[in-house]
């Protein structure tokens, strides 16, 4: 099948050919410090985020904003810092997801030469139709090749850009309440419990509140999750697949018009859009992580910062 080859020949382009990127687990930190690490590993580049022409990010996962992130008064300093801090975070995401696919990948190649899944493959795709809400009551042969079809419309690339573009203009570029208490990037409701952040001002309906999660990367991912599975993102799915089968890179972009289900702001769509182009986040799109990054180098005041 073209879709195959040319999914893995994006993802190639896209994101690290290691299968395992090294990562580095940040302890929560100052700006200050956070800077200082930067500086080591050379975290720089156009407008002090975009890592032209390298296209590789250092993998530096922070698991939520600097304490004293809100201080900075420099609106052009603070986003540069706010997109350095996700930039890792969503490509990890898209690692992920690639792994994945290349699973997905597999299975279905093994399907179509006509060989049999074995119980440990089933089991497999079980749980990837879980995960991704795929469900069918077809039966044996029927099933699997339906399992199969629906994931790999489902199991691929997120924009990076479309991950970090969503959580500025949810959080006001990380400085909003729900991400400082909650580390909520993408306002995430919650019903009928008291577990979550009381939505301030709401005196008519006390029935929801605002998810919390244990770290950034868990909003994002559960974001991006969101993306490849609900069926009100289905239209930018399609989107992407047309994109993909003609080798072209789906920009984060070309995507945002579909995300007008995600906020109940008018300008939403073109607040998205402006925000990825005035930033120029699309080129975060076609980065990978790096793989080499280390810490045996690091001075011994920058290793306690590491987890």
């Amino acid at each position: 099948m073209k879709i195959k080859s040319l999914t893995l020949l994006l993802l190639c382009v896209c994101l690290s050919l290691s299968a395992f990127s090294a990562e580095i687990r940040l302890k929560p930190l100052t700006t200050g410090q956070l800077r200082q690490l930067y500086d080591f590993y050379a975290y720089h580049g156009e407008k002090d985020y975009l890592m032209i022409p390298s296209y590789r990010y250092p993998a530096l996962l922070l698991s939520r904003f600097p304490e004293d992130y809100g201080k900075i008064t420099d609106e052009k300093e603070r986003n540069a810092l706010f997109i350095k801090i996700l930039a890792p975070l969503a490509l990890k995401i898209n690692q992920e997801i690639k792994q994945e696919r290349e699973r997905l990948l597999r299975l279905n190649d093994k399907f179509e030469k006509g060989r049999p899944l074995t119980s440990e493959d089933e089991r497999e795709l079980a749980e990837l139709a879980r995960k991704y809400d795929v469900f069918t009551r077809l039966k044996n042969e029927e099933r699997t090749r339906f399992l199969l079809r629906e994931l790999l419309l489902k199991i691929d690339f997120i924009p990076p850009s479309l991950l970090i573009t969503a959580a500025a203009i949810e959080t006001n570029w990380g400085t909003s309440r729900i991400v400082k208490e909650g580390n909520s990037l993408y306002k995430t409701l919650v019903w009928h419990t008291d577990k979550g952040l009381k939505p301030i001002g709401e005196k008519e309906d006390d029935t929801y509140r605002i998810k919390t999660y244990p770290d950034l990367y868990s909003s994002m991912k559960e974001f991006a999750l969101s993306l490849n599975s609900e069926l009100k993102f289905a239209d930018m799915r399609d989107v992407r697949k047309e994109f993909l089968y003609r080798d072209n890179i789906p920009f984060g972009s070309v995507m945002a018009p579909y995300l007008i289900w995600k906020s109940p702001l008018k300008n939403y769509a073109g607040m998205f859009q402006y925000t990825l182009a005035y930033y120029e986040l699309n080129i975060i799109d076609k980065s990978s992580l790096d793989s080499t990054i280390k810490t045996d180098k690091l001075p011994k005041a920058l290793k306690a910062l590491v987890m």
